[in-house]
């Protein structure tokens, strides 16, 4: 997975720490944050890529979620909405971040589109130096 993330994500990085911490499985999607807040408020990362511009190129289709639930919610969200998705972006790449509300309820059935992050996701991440803009959770 992050090797996939490393070349045709390179604005997006995951926190993959092995210690328990608040941050632990984040991600920074360009300048922003997301969180997870576990059974309330998880985000996932769904993304149709291509590795050329060949009109022969075959997408891949790539869920990338904080928990193993949010991969699921991403996998359904993508087949109720592939027509909607293919009307929209065609054969180009996209990426959207989905957020899962109250999974610890109601499973993988509550999902919203939070933001169409393919810029951000697809551009290099600004330098460390710059602290995130905004935090996505609940203090």
């Amino acid at each position: 997975m992050t090797a996939h993330l490393v070349s045709l994500l390179p604005g997006v990085k995951v926190n993959v720490d092995a210690e328990p911490s608040p941050d632990r499985g984040a991600f920074l999607v360009g300048s922003e944050h997301y969180r997870a807040e576990v059974g309330r408020e998880e985000y996932v990362l769904l993304a149709r890529l291509t590795a050329g511009q060949s009109p022969n190129a075959r997408p891949v289709f790539l869920f990338c979620g904080q928990t193993a639930i949010t991969n699921q919610a991403a996998t359904r969200y993508l087949a109720r909405n592939h027509e909607r998705l293919a009307r929209k972006h065609g054969g180009k790449s996209f990426v959207l971040l989905l957020k899962v509300i109250n999974s610890q309820a109601y499973d993988p059935d509550v999902v919203e589109l939070v933001a169409d992050v393919t810029q951000a996701a697809q551009s290099p991440l600004p330098s460390p130096a710059v602290a995130p803009r905004n935090s996505h959770h609940t203090s």
